[in-house]
């Protein structure tokens, strides 16, 4: 007999609806204590008593963002190649997002184009594979940018890294689940990427919202259409974890998308295909068990005509 698969249950952000209690008792996820990963909050990590009172039960903070600070102060070669590298990816994030602006435009101008309708078509798709391009060569570089860095230092060839996984890996197997909060995703997955601890929740329950939900898919799409410098074009920061494949999360969608410019969102829907590119709004609630969608409320998705619509289970 195979064992079920594990539960992802990704929600909308926690306020100014909070749902996570009720979401989980749906799940039917077993009492006890729960894990949480809250390195997204920095130096406001395991400041949880809110979120203990909401879901009623104990819960073990992992306390990354403080081991990364402990590690990082004990091995100066490590935090210097980390440094490194995070100016490196800054540089190339930098790079990407000038190319991104200009491609981005001439894609949506083409999108609303009008005239023969065959060949407004055709350059329609090609400006789209020439943003899904770019998309591909970004993941490319800050693959490459990664690799020398965690080829070096990991949980396995670093006996300093490996006792924090160790130890980690220990909390994880007395909890029934680990709940993933928001905050800095750059951080939040940094740090989940250090310590390997996108391994140790292969065959884990997971409950995560926010920055949290975007870090479990394979790629990370970053995006705001009223941001307070304004609209910015979406763009690809890098790899997630890989833990939910085929989607895209767009949390608080409803305040970060503009729905009433369709040709920006049919824009997103061709370039992101054929991942799903799904919104989580604030009371959402998406269940996967594997890699198959089990229960939804209230959840989005983009249409290819522009609009959003509704996800449907499987």
């Amino acid at each position: 007999m195979t064992s079920a698969p594990p539960v992802r249950l990704l929600l909308g952000p926690q306020r100014p609806t909070r749902n996570i209690a009720e979401s989980i008792e749906a799940a039917g996820l077993a009492n006890g204590s729960f894990a949480t990963i809250s390195a997204g909050w920095q130096e406001a990590e395991n400041d949880i008593d809110d979120l203990r009172e909401i879901v009623t039960r104990p819960l073990l903070d992992l306390r990354l963002y403080a081991r990364a600070e402990e590690v990082f102060q004990a091995d100066e070669n490590l935090a210097a190649m980390y440094r490194a590298r995070q100016n490196r990816l800054k540089a190339q994030q930098r790079l990407y997002r000038l190319r991104l602006r200009h491609l981005a435009m001439a894609a949506r101008q083409t999108i609303r184009a009008d005239g023969d309708a065959v060949m407004v078509a055709a350059e329609k798709r090609h400006a789209i594979a020439q943003l899904r391009a770019l998309d591909r060569h970004h993941l490319q570089r800050t693959g490459s940018i990664h690799r020398p860095f965690i080829e070096q230092f990991n949980v396995d060839s670093s006996p300093l890294l490996a006792q924090h996984h160790r130890e980690i890996g220990e909390i994880i197997d007395e909890c029934g689940a680990v709940l993933i909060t928001g905050g800095n995703i750059v951080v939040l997955l940094n740090r989940m990427l250090l310590f390997g601890v996108d391994r140790l929740l292969a065959d884990r329950h997971i409950v995560a919202w926010s920055a949290g939900a975007m870090v479990l898919t394979e790629r990370i799409v970053l995006f705001h259409d009223r941001g307070p410098q304004g609209r910015r074009d979406s763009e690809v920061l890098g790899a997630g974890c890989g833990l939910i494949p085929g989607c895209i999360f767009f949390p608080d969608a409803e305040h970060r998308l503009r729905e009433g410019e369709r040709s920006r969102i049919e824009l997103m829907f061709r370039r992101f295909s054929p991942d799903t590119c799904v919104t989580l709004d604030s009371g959402a609630a998406l269940q996967f068990a594997g890699s198959e969608v089990a229960t939804v409320n209230e959840v989005g998705r983009l249409n290819r005509d522009g609009g959003i619509g509704k996800l449907r289970a499987a």
